[in-house]
C-alpha cells in the first residue's frame, strides 16, 4: 500500500490528523459477514476497533467477539473503543488478545471456544501506526526507523538495513514493493551505510529520492512509498503471517462459517484469492472495492479489496 493506503483513517493524504477513525469498507463488511445474534466472531486484526464496534451490536448479548492484534499499543485503542458504554451495553462477550491473527486457535481456547462462526482480517498497516512518527512506519514526519508491528519483536527496520546484503535488499524492494528501481536504491543504501547508520525515516526517504533518476521523482505517490512498504512487509513477515492466518481461519471456522479479508495491494490480494479458491466456497467472484464517496472522504480506502469465502461442509 502507499502512504495514503491503510486501515481506517485518522489522517488525510497529507498527514494532518482527523479526530475520527474510519474503518474501511464498513458497510460492505457488515453485509457480507451476514451477522446475527449469538455468533462467535474473530476480528483477527482488530486495530482501533472500528469494525468490531459495529459487529458487537449485531451479535447481541449471546454473541462473542474475539479481537486480536500483534500491536499492543493499537490494542489499547481497541480496548478504549470497545469499552465505551454504548458498545458494552450490547452485552456481547468481548475478549482482546495481543496475538497475531495466526494465533486465533490460542485466543479461542483461552475463552473456552473451539470454533467460531465468522473471521475478519483487515490487513496492512493501521492509520494509527502511520500517523505516529515514533513508530517509524511513515516518512510524512521524521522518526526512528522502526516499522515493527509488535514492538517486542526484532529486528527494527534500521537493524535490518544495517545487515541485509545488497542483492537480498534489491530483491525485497522489487518483490514486495514493485519497485522498478530496486537495484539503484539498494546500491545507494549500501553505499551510504558504509559511512553512516541509517536510523531515521526522513533519512531513508531522502536517500531513496537521491537514488532515483529525475523523471522518477514525481508522480501521484512519494518516491519512497514502495521502499517503505517493502521493508515493512519484510521485517513483519506480513505475507507469511497472512498465509498462517488464512489457514488458522479455515481450521477455526465451523462448516458454513464465513471468512472476510480486506487487502491493500496486489501481493496480499493474490494470496487471498488463491486461498479462497483452493480451500473455501468463494462468495466474491471479484473483489469488492470502496465506492467514490468513501474514497473521497478517506483516500486510504482507494486500494482496499474485500474478498469472502465460506468454509465447506466437507472440510475436516
Amino acid at each position: 500500500m502507499n502512504e495514503n493506503g491503510g486501515k481506517g483513517s485518522s489522517a488525510d493524504g497529507h498527514g494532518s490528523r482527523q479526530p475520527v477513525h474510519r474503518p474501511v469498507l464498513l458497510q460492505e463488511v457488515m453485509a457480507i459477514l451476514e451477522l446475527r445474534s449469538g455468533l462467535v466472531v474473530v476480528d483477527g486484526t482488530v486495530g482501533a476497533g472500528g469494525h468490531s464496534r459495529a459487529i458487537v451490536p449485531c451479535i447481541g448479548p449471546d454473541g462473542v467477539l474475539v479481537g486480536l492484534d500483534r500491536d499492543s499499543e493499537i490494542l489499547r485503542e481497541a480496548q478504549a473503543t470497545l469499552g465505551e458504554a454504548d458498545v458494552a451495553g450490547a452485552g456481547a462477550g468481548i475478549s482482546l488478545f495481543h496475538l497475531p491473527h495466526s494465533g486465533m486457535h490460542e485466543a479461542l481456547a483461552r475463552i473456552g471456544q473451539s470454533r467460531c462462526d465468522r473471521v475478519l482480517l483487515d490487513l496492512g498497516v493501521s492509520s494509527l501506526q502511520l500517523d505516529r512518527p515514533e513508530r517509524g512506519f511513515s516518512f510524512m514526519a521524521d522518526g526512528p526507523l522502526d516499522m515493527r508491528m509488535d514492538a517486542s519483536s526484532s529486528p527494527t527496520a534500521a537493524d535490518w538495513l544495517a545487515e541485509v546484503d545488497e542483492r537480498t535488499l534489491a530483491d525485497t524492494l522489487f518483490q514486495l514493493g514493485d519497485e522498478r528501481y530496486s537495484r539503484r536504491i539498494a546500491r545507494r543504501i549500501v553505499e551510504v551505510r558504509r559511512r553512516t547508520k541509517i536510523v531515521r525515516t526522513a533519512q531513508l526517504a531522502d536517500l531513496v529520492v537521491d537514488a532515483l533518476p529525475g523523471a522518477a521523482r514525481g508522480g501521484r505517490i512519494h518516491p519512497a512509498t514502495r521502499t517503505f512498504q517493502a521493508i515493512r512487509m519484510c521485517i513483519n513477515d506480513e505475507l507469511g503471517e497472512l498465509e498462517r492466518g488464512l489457514a488458522a481461519a479455515r481450521d477455526c471456522l465451523r462448516p458454513g462459517g464465513r471468512l472476510a479479508v480486506i487487502s491493500f495491494h496486489s501481493h496480499e490480494d493474490r494470496v487471498v484469492k488463491h486461498f479462497l479458491r483452493a480451500h473455501m466456497q468463494v462468495v466474491t467472484k471479484k473483489p469488492i472495492e470502496a465506492g467514490y464517496d468513501e474514497v473521497r472522504d478517506n483516500p486510504r480506502a482507494r486500494s482496499a479489496k474485500l474478498r469472502c469465502g465460506v468454509r465447506r461442509e466437507d472440510v475436516a
